[in-house]
């Protein structure tokens, strides 16, 4: 690993070690990212194997117990995924989007740090015994299926990856685990399905939970496997049998373990479970138990609402077709009760992905843009939360600025508190007078 920076004042900086440095070894053990580096680091002894313009030196390092190094190296290669599955969404990407969104990743290291599912097929036994050894958990490991013959169809796998010894070994070693199912109907469900839920289920003591999330399809399919979406009948189909398995698991070790993400509650017409049925919500960044939570913030948050803003004002709120019914039933009604506060909801159809992706989360800035273009926006547009990534750009690389710029009004992100959103409007100077329609070419 490259050494980069040197924090000022660090051990590191004392000890002469020196930005272009390239850290070999930490007591014997080989470095290959910033894993093992603050893994390594913490021994209150210390022998590193440095290289220097061709040389190789070795500094002895005495130190606190836990006491961080001060070392920045460079970023870590993230590992890809090999297989091939046939709903993979990065296949059904667009032309033209940033070169990211066409990585398949596939790598355990962001399954611990930040919850990425990995289907663990190029985990060999070297990276099985690392997160042994150095504690990665959890794990968050897609499945699929547990049927070989099912998922080297569903998967494009070449051989057994021995999923089930993976998982068991991980298991016995302490590693928890939360695991996930991509359901395509007639390919896992059925008989499939249930023995997949019946093999997780034996590894319960780790395997913390197991979502069942409906496969994705969007307008860009050109070439691939033909799949089914997922109706309404499919989806109460499927939320009985959860609704059977959970009853079950729940008697035996006292949680559902098997959960379906709240797109399949929607689709189905049927109410989100209570927030005791999620079992502390483990897997609520993969969309399961994501609005029973909202649900409550709001009512929670609601409670200290103003009885009136002190002048008129106009909210927009921006959202994905999956989310209009819960939006025009349970939140604006709410939010029309504040005196001097008008609202109105704005249904975005995903031109970038099609029509048929409803969720929030993948609109792009342009199909933001494209829904109100023939609308007043009012003192304030709000968009849904993670509708941005990290860097603050939309899908298509537009930024929050540009959309601001091309509406001709201030458009935020909602970021969890309504109180905020509330004490924006008041602060607000904008007028709320009909103006001239804003397009953009």
């Amino acid at each position: 690993m490259k050494i980069t920076g040197i924090t000022k004042g660090s051990i590191a900086g004392e000890a002469g070690l020196l930005p272009g440095d390239e850290l070999l070894e930490m007591n014997g053990q080989r470095v290959q990212d910033n894993l093992d580096l603050r893994f390594f680091e913490g021994d209150a002894e210390l022998t590193l194997k440095i290289a220097r313009r061709g040389e190789v030196m070795l500094f002895d390092i005495e130190k606190d117990h836990g006491e961080p190094l001060g070392l920045e190296v460079e970023e870590m290669k993230v590992l890809s995924c090999g297989n091939d599955c046939i709903f993979c969404f990065v296949d059904q990407n667009p032309k033209g989007l940033r070169n990211q969104l066409y990585f398949r990743d596939g790598d355990y290291r962001l399954s611990f740090m930040y919850g990425n599912y990995t289907t663990m097929t190029n985990a060999g036994p070297a990276i099985l015994r690392r997160i042994i050894a150095q504690r990665l958990s959890p794990q968050y490991i897609s499945v699929h299926a547990t049927d070989l013959a099912t998922r080297i169809k569903l998967m494009g796998l070449k051989k057994d990856d021995r999923i089930l010894e993976k998982i068991g070994l991980l298991h016995d070693n302490d590693i928890d685990m939360h695991t996930q199912i991509v359901l395509c109907p007639g390919f896992n469900d059925g008989d499939v399905l249930e023995r997949t839920v019946r093999d997780l289920y034996a590894f319960r003591n780790r395997v913390i939970s197991l979502a069942v999330v409906p496969v994705g399809l969007t307008d860009h399919r050109f070439g691939l496997a033909q799949l089914k979406r997922v109706d309404k009948a499919y989806a109460r189909g499927l939320l009985d049998n959860v609704a059977g398995w959970q009853k079950a698991f729940r008697r035996e070790c006292g949680r559902g373990f098997v959960y379906a993400s709240d797109e399949f509650y929607i689709v189905a017409g049927r109410p989100i479970p209570r927030a005791a049925e999620y079992d502390g919500f483990p897997q609520i960044e993969n969309g399961v138990g994501m609005v029973r939570t909202f649900l409550t913030q709001f009512r929670n948050q609601s409670r200290r609402f103003p009885k009136a803003l002190p002048r008129r004002r106009m909210l927009t709120v921006v959202t994905g077709r999956l989310a209009e019914g819960m939006m025009r039933e349970e939140i604006l009604p709410r939010l029309e009760t504040i005196r001097n506060l008008r609202t109105q909801l704005v249904v975005a159809p995903n031109r970038l992905y099609g029509r048929s992706v409803t969720v929030s989360g993948l609109l792009s800035g342009k199909c933001v843009y494209s829904a109100m273009r023939n609308v007043q926006p009012g003192d304030l547009v709000l968009l849904p939360p993670d509708i941005l990534n990290a860097d603050g750009v939309f899908l298509d690389d537009m930024t929050l600025p540009q959309l601001e710029q091309s509406l001709k009004a201030p458009v935020s992100v909602f970021a969890g508190s309504w109180g905020s959103v509330i004490r924006s409007l008041t602060r607000s100077t904008r007028s709320t007078r009909p103006r001239a329609l804003v397009r953009v070419t």
